[in-house]
């Protein structure tokens, strides 16, 4: 008998509490990849939790944790799971062609999305939409940056650049009264190649620590266009980079 198959017979014999309790400690944030098919006109993934694939009570105790999302607005039904506390959601924006995502998925469900990732190359398309299609999902509280190259910024004793960085934390740091009651989160901005010590994206820090300041106790910074002043400070910071730092 091999080792593995007899742990796997001694694991069936703990009793229900402990496999309970296994079971859930496996329940971990995952990233999950969703593209739009025009054929099904539906969202789909490949992407499912292994717990689900273990047993009839392992996949009942896993339902209570996952739940079938990204429902199209032409199509009621979803077979995607999906942890809206735990998980990060990956659009393939190019899948949705001419279209948004925003428009492919409904509404309901966008503003209960909490972390996104993006490719470094969508941002290019995304930014030339003035980040419109983002604007759907309110409740986003992390955008993180796959796939960074790491070119360099302009150097921060540039006048454009430091004039850039006062407007930003300006406006990161004022609270007007139109924001006060707004129903938007500023995201946190991560770049998971560089991380705090990105060259490209060595703003994502004053952002995140100006939102933070900014936020103090009260569960985050709310404004109505952060993703206008995402668009400029890309623009600024990182599509007009300089030939030689």
């Amino acid at each position: 008998m091999s080792p593995s198959h007899e742990s796997f017979n001694v694991f069936a014999k703990l009793p229900i509490e402990f496999r309970l309790m296994v079971w859930n400690h496996s329940i971990s944030p995952r990233v999950i990849e969703v593209q739009y098919n025009h054929t099904q006109n539906s969202c789909i993934s490949k992407c499912v939790p292994s717990l689900l694939l273990v047993s009839h009570k392992a996949r009942a105790e896993a339902l209570k944790r996952y739940e079938l999302s990204f429902v199209t607005r032409t199509k009621v039904k979803s077979s995607i799971y999906f942890n809206y506390e735990l998980d990060t959601v990956v659009f393939i924006w190019k899948s949705c062609r001419e279209n948004y995502v925003s428009n492919c998925v409904r509404y309901e469900e966008c503003r209960r999305i909490k972390r996104i990732c993006i490719l470094d190359k969508t941002l290019y398309f995304l930014v030339n939409n003035q980040m419109r299609d983002l604007s759907a999902f309110t409740g986003l509280e992390e955008v993180s940056i796959s796939g960074c190259c790491g070119n360099v910024m302009k150097s921060r004793e540039c006048p454009n650049v430091t004039s850039h960085l006062l407007i930003l934390e300006e406006w990161l740091l004022e609270v007007g009264a139109e924001d006060v009651n707004y129903d938007r989160m500023i995201p946190r901005l991560i770049c998971l190649e560089g991380g705090g010590n990105c060259s490209r994206y060595t703003w994502f820090r004053e952002w995140n620590e100006w939102t933070a300041l900014a936020g103090g106790l009260s569960g985050g910074l709310r404004k109505a266009t952060w993703t206008r002043m995402f668009t400029e400070a890309w623009r600024t910071l990182v599509e007009e980079m300089v030939d030689a730092v």
